[in-house]
């Protein structure tokens, strides 16, 4: 029993160890299941919270969405609203890319209509120019022509005896010729200054017929002067004399020519076979051998050629010799300068160039006649053959040959001053002919009473000296400006309305030439 006991008691024991046991498990199942549930509450609210936020979400989605919708829609209709603007802006640019491309069309129109009105201003302008042109021509063709009808007017009322009236007229003639730059050594204008001026002096200083005239280098106060009857002499120019001074005089010789250099030391060659020399200051003769009439003298280099009628010879002016002599096969009529070379005349018609004393060369004459004198222009190459009977051949630049009449006897001395050519001869005339005339006249500058042999220029050029037969030198004005000076101070008057109105014209403003207090 007590066993059993024990064994109920182990039994129970055991039956409250596995209750316990099982009250344990229990226990901790129901902590399992308590945390299980809590952890499931836990879930529960986190789905619960997962759950709210999911709706949030999807509210937040739905409000997202309905706002995409609504930018979609926005962006739809700003993609529609770009779209249109892009296709106003490509209607606008083709629109701008039309009234660009007429802007362009207008600005070539522009452009062309402003050249075709620049040209046609252009041409307006030319012709307005060209017309007044035309009336300033007419106009200055008018003028010359009054000019020279003036000068003409005066040179009849000079004859007629109207000196006073005559000086006015050849005033008024230069004065509308040199203004519209006409040609004041036309003839009729140069002729009526010329008697107008009255610029001539004659001085009685040789015995014999004067030979030669030659003036000092860049000087127009001295000027030595030979004759052929053994005179040298030098001159001073005064205001109202005229002061010589006597280098050599021999009647035994017979001087035909003359040079003077640019040291001013003096050369003359006579006929009976001598040179006559000054070189500084002492005067020298020196006889030139082998050589028949001696007639002239010339530059050659540095040396200077002495001319014969029948042969050459070289005078060195560093050793005051004769160097070099050469015998012609021809007999020497006359001599001249030619390109700066001398140059001899025969009497078979043929002219020899001299460039050295055994250089010559020898070419025919285009015209029959015996040359007496010659002159030429290498500038403005122009050529002027003096003939015996009074005849002048002219070969003007373009080769062509003119026969100028204007004396009687024979041609003693030609020079050519630019285009004017000056001659004197044994008529006792010494005459102006300008050779660019169309029709070539002679102007007589001054005349004499005997046979005027030579003539030259001063260095100026404004006066003209002149030698004679009889021995006189003969002072006259060529240059026209100073002949027109001399005339102004020699009027005393002007014309009077009625006079101006009758020789000028009424149409030309009235001019008074002096004005001088007391002068009417």
């Amino acid at each position: 029993m007590k066993y059993i006991q024990k064994i109920g008691g182990i039994l129970f024991v055991l039956l409250m160890i596995a209750l316990g046991a099982c009250c344990i498990g229990i226990y901790q199942n129901y902590l399992h299941e308590t945390q299980k549930n809590s952890e499931l509450n836990e879930q529960i609210a986190l789905l619960k919270l997962q759950a709210k936020e999911s709706a949030i979400m999807q509210s937040v989605n739905a409000q997202m969405e309905e706002i995409a919708d609504q930018e979609r829609k926005i962006s739809e209709e700003q993609r529609e609203e770009a779209l249109q603007q892009s296709r106003l802006a490509n209607d606008a640019r083709r629109h701008a890319e039309k009234e660009r491309q007429n802007a362009q069309e207008a600005e070539k129109r522009a452009i062309e209509s402003s050249k075709i009105a620049t040209k046609e201003r252009v041409i307006a302008e030319e012709q307005r120019l060209q017309a007044e042109n035309s009336k300033r021509i007419a106009d200055t063709l008018s003028y010359i022509a009054l000019g020279r009808s003036l000068g003409s007017l005066s040179i009849n009322q000079r004859a007629a005896g109207n000196r006073e009236l005559s000086d006015l007229l050849a005033y008024a003639a230069y004065q509308f010729t040199e203004r519209y730059h006409g040609d004041v050594y036309n003839s009729m204008i140069y002729t009526a200054l010329l008697q107008a001026s009255q610029g001539k002096r004659v001085w009685s200083k040789h015995r014999g017929a004067i030979s030669n005239v030659f003036f000092q280098p860049k000087n127009d106060f001295y000027f030595v002067s030979t004759s052929r009857y053994g005179e040298l002499f030098e001159h001073r120019i005064g205001e109202k004399s005229l002061k010589t001074t006597t280098i050599f005089e021999n009647k035994a010789f017979d001087f035909r020519d003359l040079y003077v250099d640019k040291s001013k030391n003096i050369f003359a060659v006579s006929r009976n076979g001598f040179l006559v020399t000054r070189i500084g200051g002492s005067v020298q003769t020196l006889p030139i051998e082998e050589m028949l009439h001696p007639m002239g003298i010339s530059e050659l280099g540095n040396d200077l050629l002495i001319i014969g009628e029948q042969s050459i010879a070289l005078y060195s002016k560093s050793k005051n010799a004769i160097t070099q002599r050469q015998k012609l096969p021809f007999k020497v009529i006359a001599f001249g300068r030619y390109q700066h070379c001398p140059v001899l005349f025969d009497n078979q018609k043929q002219m020899h160039l001299i460039k050295g004393i055994r250089q010559i060369q020898t070419s025919k004459l285009p015209f029959n006649g015996q040359v007496t004198a010659y002159a030429c222009s290498n500038r403005l190459n122009l050529n002027a053959y003096g003939l015996e009977d009074g005849t002048i051949m002219y070969v003007d630049h373009k080769g062509n040959t003119k026969k100028l009449l204007g004396h009687r006897s024979r041609i003693t001395k030609i020079k050519i001053n630019g285009w004017r050519i000056y001659s004197a001869s044994y008529d006792g005339k010494l005459n102006l002919w300008m050779g660019n005339d169309e029709k070539i006249e002679p102007i007589t500058l001054f005349t004499t009473n005997s046979w005027i042999t030579t003539f030259t220029f001063d260095s100026s050029k404004f006066n003209i000296w002149a030698g004679d037969q009889r021995g006189n030198l003969t002072e006259a004005f060529f240059d026209v400006n100073m002949m027109f000076m001399r005339l102004k101070d020699k009027l005393t008057r002007n014309l009077t309305p009625e006079e101006w109105k009758f020789y000028i014209g009424k149409n030309i403003p009235y001019e008074k030439y002096i004005r001088k207090e007391g002068v009417k």
